[in-house]
């Protein structure tokens, strides 16, 4: 009998340890199978958002590009619309554009393929002659039928600002579609977009998509009115809401589709998925679990290990999305953040990180193209790689952004490490053998325990490297709290600088220029000054640099020049006699082609002949490309204006440069006249003022302020004297007087 109670209670085990057993392999299962489907969503989400940030790149990217040809066609399209058209046709087949044009406010247009088409019933038209810059649902093209869609900018008269035509740029919906058509979960995956009201943009061509649908509520509700109603119902309140998402769906069979908003005209991102990707492994293992009972241990250690073989390699495919850089095969920030982290806690020195970027990389792309680009992005990789030491790491984030740590003892070894990095880093050979001299900009944050958010690091170097950002040549700062307080205050002064433009607040303030030997009023120079409608005051020294290093000097240089034309022929009409006044011209403007022509465009309106007006040139501007230089200096002397060189002396070329561009006027740099009275100083300002003469240059000098100075400079023959000695910047009804 105990025989048989043994064996009962052997075998009551076996049931029991078989029904533990069960119980912990189903509950194991049900665990694996729904963070298998959490997982998988998390990555169709992140395949989603990427895709819609792609899109949106390359419609923002687009529109750019369509802003840029609207300013360089504007002047061409009033006199002549199918030169404009002409003139766009290398842009259209450089950007894979199906055609570019240009329409007259009455909807007809001229084409870079010649197709005589009338646009003016397009949506898209009375968008843009409202002032807007738009991008087309798809549309049928006039002239072949094709599905197509269209980005369109408005072309501005620039003088009074008003709509004057449209300049559109048709693309292929095949192209457009490509855009979003990325491969994902072996292929089963595919992607929608739709407008606010859930219209078709652009849809698929993936057989298990929906065929023909034009809405994609109303084909939720067409495949399966009755499970689909709830989940039109929440995709209806996220697309109105702007909110990303998921919901579950039936098309034939059980669905994901995830929302992504782009940021373009309200559009929005699906990207779909079948249920049976992410659910098919996991059934055929709970399957086989159920099927094998008798070997429900081997199944079950079998089935472990095959569920945690699958997930490691899904991991590893996630991992690869969010830590690897597509461009560069390395780390992306995401994994530098994570390795950065450990990095920190394991090292026994200081430790540095390194925010940098590329002045001037999307010039690069425009010259060059995007996959000299690439080839560029892979270059700096590899050479800042190579020169790591154990324990540092490199990551490439968003176009030509680049983080890495560093290890050191002290600063000059870190300053030391990426001056030479910087150095080696100089010039790239592009495929065509030409040399190309990169300019990069370098924020530096020494770790100093304030933080252990790595994320919070990298933004401290990131502000740092803002504050130096195309300053033309490579340059690195250091962040500390002034940093941090210079960028909030600059990033201020852009939040109010176009406002403060159009409501009038900079003002011209002119400083009298006299004859050294006759001690007579010759001239003035205009020097701006903004004065907020408070009455305070903002210092130049706080927003010329700032302006030369965003471009909004070229605005404000151009306003100087309008606002000072129109002063001197108010003048004029008053019956007063003004003498020329100077208005600085910064480099920028320079590269503009049309700059002189607006220039003597705004003379002629104001009636005010070109003597009135010279133009000053900074030194550093001159230097930086002598050839470009000349040909603007060229012009203005063609044009009859008077070419001044400010700052002479603050760069390392004074010399060669007095040779090589034909100026009027030197004026000498105020460090010059404040080392009068020092006899070395003093035989070499003797000698530039006797050289210049001999070149038939006058000389003004700037910065005098006593008579000592005055005295010296009117001995060697100085032609001109500007400074407090004399007078100092007035407002314009002060300075009348002195006329």
């Amino acid at each position: 009998m105990s025989k048989y109670k043994k064996l009962y209670s052997t075998l009551l085990l076996g049931v029991v340890s078989i029904a533990i057993l069960l119980a912990a392999v189903f509950s194991y299962s049900k665990s694996i199978e729904e963070n298998y489907k959490e997982e998988n969503l998390n990555s169709l989400k992140e395949l989603s958002n990427q895709a819609a940030v792609m899109l949106y790149n390359e419609i923002a990217n687009k529109q750019n590009l369509l802003q840029e040809l609207s300013h360089d066609v504007g002047r061409i399209f009033v006199d002549d619309p199918q030169a404009a058209a002409n003139y766009l046709q290398d842009a259209a087949k450089r950007n894979n554009f199906k055609r570019i044009g240009v329409a007259l406010p009455d909807g007809s247009s001229f084409t870079t393929d010649g197709a005589h088409l009338n646009i003016a019933e397009r949506e898209y038209f009375s968008k843009v002659m409202n002032g807007h810059m738009t991008v087309s649902r798809n549309l049928d093209d006039y002239t072949d039928g094709s599905r197509i869609a269209v980005y369109a900018v408005p072309i501005f008269d620039e003088s009074s600002q008003d709509v004057k035509g449209v300049l559109f740029a048709t693309y292929s919906l095949e192209t457009f579609r490509n855009t979003i058509e990325i491969s994902f979960f072996g292929g089963a995956g595919y992607s929608y977009v739709v407008q606010e009201n859930g219209d078709v943009v652009v849809d698929s061509k993936h057989p298990e998509s929906f065929k023909g649908f034009q809405n994609v509520y109303a084909a939720l509700l067409t495949a399966d009115p009755v499970n689909n109603k709830d989940s039109a119902e929440k995709l209806w309140q996220m697309i109105n809401r702007k909110q990303d998402g998921y919901i579950e769906f039936y098309n034939k069979e059980q669905k994901y589709m995830y929302c992504s908003p782009i940021g373009v005209n309200n559009w929005m991102l699906l990207t779909v998925t079948p249920a049976r990707v992410i659910e098919d492994r996991t059934n055929t293992i709970l399957n086989k679990t159920y099927l094998l009972g008798l070997l429900l241990i081997v199944i079950f250690l079998a089935f472990l290990w095959h569920i945690m073989r699958l997930h490691a390699r899904n991991q590893k495919k996630l991992m690869d999305i969010a830590y690897v850089d597509e461009i560069t095969g390395g780390y992306s920030f995401a994994r530098f953040f994570k390795e950065a982290e450990l990095g920190l806690v394991t090292s026994d020195k200081k430790t540095a990180i390194i925010s940098m970027d590329i002045d001037g990389f999307k010039y690069f792309n425009d010259m060059f193209g995007y996959e000299e680009g690439n080839d560029l992005l892979r270059y700096i990789w590899r050479e800042v790689g190579e020169s790591l030491n154990t324990g540092e790491l490199l990551a490439h984030g968003v176009a030509d952004t680049f983080i890495f740590l560093l290890h050191f003892d002290t600063r000059d070894e870190l300053l030391w490490r990426i001056n030479d990095l910087c150095l080696h880093l100089s010039h790239y050979h592009t495929r065509t053998g030409q040399v190309y001299k990169l300019a990069l900009s370098l924020g530096i944050y020494e770790v100093d325990g304030e933080t252990d958010d790595i994320v919070s690091m990298a933004d401290r170097a990131y502000i740092a490297r803002q504050t130096i950002k195309n300053k033309g040549d490579t340059a690195w700062a250091f962040y500390d709290g002034a940093v941090r307080n210079k960028l909030l205050h600059e990033k201020e002064i852009e939040s109010q600088m176009e406002k403060a433009l159009l409501d009038g607040e900079f003002i011209a303030y002119y400083q009298p220029k006299y004859s050294t030997a006759e001690q007579k009023l010759i001239g003035a120079e205009a020097l701006v000054r903004w004065q907020r409608s408070d009455g305070s005051i903002v210092s130049p020294s706080e927003f010329i640099p700032l302006f030369e290093r965003n471009g909004f000097i070229t605005k404000l240089d151009r306003y100087m020049f309008h606002n000072v034309c129109k002063q001197q022929m108010l003048w004029l009409q008053q019956g007063l006699k003004p003498l020329p006044v100077s208005v600085n011209m910064s480099r920028m403007c320079l590269y503009d082609p049309h700059l002189v022509d607006e220039y003597i465009e705004v003379l002629e309106e104001s009636g005010l002949p070109p003597g009135y007006v010279e133009i000053e040139l900074t030194e550093s501007a001159i230097f930086e490309n002598t050839e470009v230089m000349n040909g603007v200096i060229e012009a203005l002397h063609k044009a009859g204006f008077k070419v001044l060189m400010d700052d002479f002396g603050t760069g390392y070329s004074s010399m060669v440069m007095l040779k090589d561009v034909n100026i009027d006027v030197l004026k000498l740099d105020k460090s010059f006249v404040d080392d009068i009275g020092d006899e070395r100083s003093e035989k070499i300002i003797s000698n530039i003022i006797y050289l210049a003469h001999s070149l038939q240059i006058e000389v003004i000098a700037e910065g005098v302020e006593t008579e000592v100075q005055f005295v010296f400079l009117q001995s060697v023959g100085c032609d001109y004297i500007q400074g407090y000695y004399f007078g100092r910047p007035q407002p314009a009804a002060i300075f009348g007087e002195l006329l």
